[in-house]
């Protein structure tokens, strides 16, 4: 039955990071910094099943970038409303920024995400107004694809290697809860 649930938990995965109306596509990503624990969505990007890794995009220049540099430990919360399924997964997590990882990730990313990058300010600085810092020419529009390689400098993707994932079941029959560790494959049922 766990190894069901496990593949189960993979397949979600995936769909989530495939599937944009996926329950599963937006995770609250935690972790810690000089203020204490943060946390905050983030677009799930893609799965590696293989090696168990969870992949978002970010600015270089968020302070979030900066507190993994300090404490690579983290947590990736899913939760599903259709399926009324909680994935509460620890994490290691790391930085790739002008490497191949982000290269390629870069590639594949929209015009309308990349515009996002070229924002002059840095992800939670104070400003004196409400104002996004994209350049006036760009208001209500997508970039070309050369002005969008500006942002490239500010990209960055964080990859999340999955160390133990905490599996919650609601139902009305009993809830069902299992901790996996996915780097000994021992898997331990837990009080919901």
């Amino acid at each position: 039955m766990n190894d069901l649930i496990l593949s189960s938990i993979y397949e979600h995965l995936y769909r989530g990071a495939t599937t944009r109306d996926d329950d599963f596509h937006i995770m609250t990503f935690c972790n810690s910094g000089e203020k204490g624990l943060e946390a905050r969505s983030v677009v799930l990007r893609s799965f590696d099943k293989d090696n168990k890794i969870l992949f978002f995009h970010t600015d270089y220049r968020s302070p979030k970038v900066d507190m993994i540099k300090k404490n690579a430990e983290s947590l990736c919360l899913f939760y599903s409303f259709s399926l009324k399924t909680q994935l509460r997964i620890r994490t290691i997590s790391s930085i790739h920024h002008n490497d191949d990882i982000s290269n390629t990730s870069w590639e594949k990313v929209g015009l309308s995400s990349r515009k996002c990058y070229l924002t002059k300010y840095s992800p939670s600085s104070k400003i004196e107004t409400c104002d996004d810092g994209l350049p006036k020419k760009l208001k209500g529009k997508n970039p070309s694809l050369k002005e969008s390689e500006e942002g490239k400098k500010n990209f960055c993707v964080v990859s999340n290697k999955i160390i133990e994932i905490d599996y919650l079941y609601l139902k009305s029959s009993g809830h069902e809860r299992v901790a996996f560790d996915v780097s000994s494959g021992n898997f331990n049922w837990l009080a919901p």
